[in-house]
């Protein structure tokens, strides 16, 4: 305990600064949000005290478990947290375990050997009022702003091409762009705070070449994504050309060394639709889920994976913020790891931050409208399953031991009773709203949730060919298989999946499969004349969903696609499976399909290099490209299905199905 004699500090000024003023002891306008914030790039990080005249809740609790004499420390970037549940420290943006040096301060900071230091710091660096100590506090100013005058001119600052507004389309396909990802992608994956974000994108318009770079890269992401969802073709086609050359710009950005003003906010949104469009694009789309760890990491660096009320004062809106970004960074971890074949890297257990709330502060509180303000909102209902997810993805991608047949089917059954619960409230939204996006987010929705069912029984489904034990596993994958065919269905999420790799891609990776098995019949089975007719009136249903899939395939090289293989096999398929049923020859039927299929992929490629010649091109991109800063490695990695013909893919279970007669 401090000795009786120590004299007593005064009480501070109440704090008028945002918290981020405070942080960074530089001053503040006091405006919403503040100037230095903006110029920061932590637009949306600026908030105010509740109550300007009350102490912070830290500092009060920090009061209440000191002596009289003794005060908390003045120095706000760097704190501990153990009062607020969190045992280590928080600063300024990130959050630091015992094991960081920080924590070294935070833990002696109140002890009274270190008090005249503290009061000497706090009385030269963090004056609050015109005292002959100003010429200090001007001259650290100085230091700070030669220091960003330094790192600015380090070479990943100006990575960023300086008339990258200049490859924009005109204003009105912006905001139809902007209006459509909103309605569409936002649906499930909360990245984007639309009343903040509005704020900016009205800003850019009035001055587009004082434009901050992480806007700009927003900007270029977000209609990478919308691009392909516009109902005019030549929009389409425009996007598409420039989705490319944005996502490696914006790649480039984000993985510039050591850049700390990556760690914010707008840093965690930006990485956030960086991945999506990935997928989206079927750039590097196979790698997401490497990417998707750095990301995790990152936003648990900055305390994402701690609940707000866990931390330092901040609005409803920021926290609702955090909790939204990080539920999104665990949807696009977990869909990406059942894509890659691994394991999550992370449980439920290693984080506590609660769900997001449907809206807030700003956006409108009816889950069922739909507008350019909010869209609609279904990540509520994805969180309250993702331990689920996460522990179904770890059972199937475990490498190590295969789960017995009764773990497969109890966590099936809460699969199945999760998805049956999301599908009811799916379907009572779309009843109760008439616009068109509806049926683009109750379809992302629907894909993001059955596609683990569907993964979890798979092998037992395949395995039922031979044992009946597993029949239960082929009916449940069956329908998965018919559920990805009704995502066709859907106008904006079919374009989507046209282009789409990752998880867009599961019709032709997983469902196709399915279906074809389902239409295999066993070489022991009756195929007489009357048998024949009563299997086609049965599998009738089946075979149109299976001639879809096979158009899909086409579709899709009509789109982009160039590899042959998948859409010559379904061919194939298709021709064996209707020559079964109608008694004729499968070798001949096979043959030809495989010709004729070959003749349209030769003639499909052919238009498309004649078309790609003649592409639209743009001078700010094409000179960005042409400085080799482009990663051809990553475009191209996953694009063309090689690994159907590279020796890795196991087709032996085609043998029954391509058996000739």
């Amino acid at each position: 305990m401090d000795s009786p004699s120590q004299p007593i500090r005064k009480r501070r000024r109440p704090a008028y600064s945002c918290t981020e003023c405070r942080r960074r002891k530089v001053r503040c306008d006091r405006a919403q949000p503040c100037n230095q914030c903006t110029k920061q790039g932590v637009a949306l990080s600026c908030a105010y005290e509740e109550n300007p005249h009350a102490a912070p809740r830290r500092q009060q609790t920090m009061r209440q478990q000191s002596t009289p004499q003794e005060s908390p420390s003045a120095d706000d970037s760097a704190h501990s947290s153990n009062t607020r549940g969190i045992r280590g420290t928080i600063s300024k943006t990130r959050v630091f375990g015992h094991g960081h040096w920080m924590n070294t301060v935070s833990m002696v900071e109140d002890l009274s050997a270190l008090q005249p230091l503290g009061e000497f710091y706090d009385t030269m660096f963090q004056a609050d009022s015109h005292s002959h100590h100003d010429k200090i506090a001007e001259k650290l100013m100085e230091c700070k702003q030669l220091a960003r005058d330094v790192k600015r001119k380090r070479p990943s600052r100006g990575c960023l091409p300086a008339d990258l507004h200049r490859s924009f389309p005109d204003r009105r396909v912006m905001d139809e762009l902007i209006e459509i990802y909103f309605a569409t992608f936002e649906s499930c994956y909360r990245i984007l705070y639309a009343p903040s974000f509005r704020e900016d994108y009205r800003s850019y318009i009035n001055h587009p070449e004082s434009a901050r770079g992480p806007l700009l890269l927003q900007l270029a992401l977000l209609m990478a994504l919308a691009g392909i969802l516009h109902g005019d073709v030549n929009i389409r086609r425009e996007m598409t050309s420039k989705a490319s050359t944005w996502i490696h710009i914006a790649q480039t950005w984000l993985s510039a060394p050591l850049e700390k003003d990556r760690l914010t906010l707008e840093g965690i949104q930006l990485y956030c639709l960086l991945l999506l469009a990935r997928q989206v694009s079927r750039i590097g789309a196979d790698l997401v889920w490497i990417s998707a760890g750095s990301l995790i990491r990152i936003a648990m660096q900055m305390g994402l994976h701690q609940d707000p009320d866990c931390l330092e004062e901040m609005s409803i809106t920021q926290k609702e913020i955090r909790r939204r970004l990080w539920y999104t960074i665990l949807e696009i971890n977990v869909q990406s790891a059942l894509d890659s074949g691994m394991v999550p890297m992370i449980t439920d257990i290693d984080y506590n931050t609660q769900p997001p709330s449907i809206a807030i502060n700003g956006e409108a509180q009816d889950n069922t409208q739909v507008n350019a303000s909010d869209g609609m909102s279904f990540q509520p209902l994805l969180a309250e399953s993702l331990p689920l997810r996460l522990r179904a993805t770890r059972v199937i991608n475990n490498l190590q031991e295969e789960p017995s047949y009764d773990e497969v089917l109890t966590l099936g059954d809460e699969l199945a009773l999760a998805c049956g619960k999301a599908a009811i409230a799916i379907e009572q939204v779309a009843s109760d709203t008439d616009a068109h996006p509806v049926g683009f987010a109750s379809s992302f929705c629907n894909h993001l949730l059955r596609r683990f069912p569907l993964c979890l029984h798979y092998p037992y489904a395949v395995k039922a060919k031979n044992n009946p034990m597993y029949c239960y596993s082929q009916k449940v994958c069956l329908s998965g298989a018919q559920s990805l065919v009704l995502l066709l269905e859907d106008d904006m999420y079919h374009r989507l999946l046209l282009t789409g790799g990752g998880m867009f891609r599961d019709l032709i990776t997983w469902g196709a499969m399915l279906i074809f098995l389902e239409l295999c019949p066993e070489p022991n089975t009756d195929m007489s004349m009357f048998a024949r007719k009563s299997n086609r009136a049965r599998n009738q249903p089946l075979l149109e969903d299976a001639r879809r899939v096979v158009q899909y395939a086409r579709d899709r090289m009509w789109n982009g696609e160039t590899n042959v293989k998948v859409y010559v096999c379904l061919s194939m398929m298709m021709a064996q499976a209707e020559a079964r049923l109608d008694g004729l020859p499968v070798k001949d039927a096979i043959t030809k399909a495989l010709h004729e299929s070959l003749g349209v992929c030769h003639s499909l490629l052919k238009a498309m290099a004649v078309d790609s010649s003649g592409s639209i091109t743009d001078p700010v991109l094409d000179s960005w490209a042409s400085s080799g800063l482009m990663m051809p490695l990553l475009a191209d990695l996953d694009a063309d299905f090689d690994f159907l013909g590279d020796g890795n893919l196991d087709m032996s279970f085609l043998d029954t199905c391509f058996d000739p007669q």
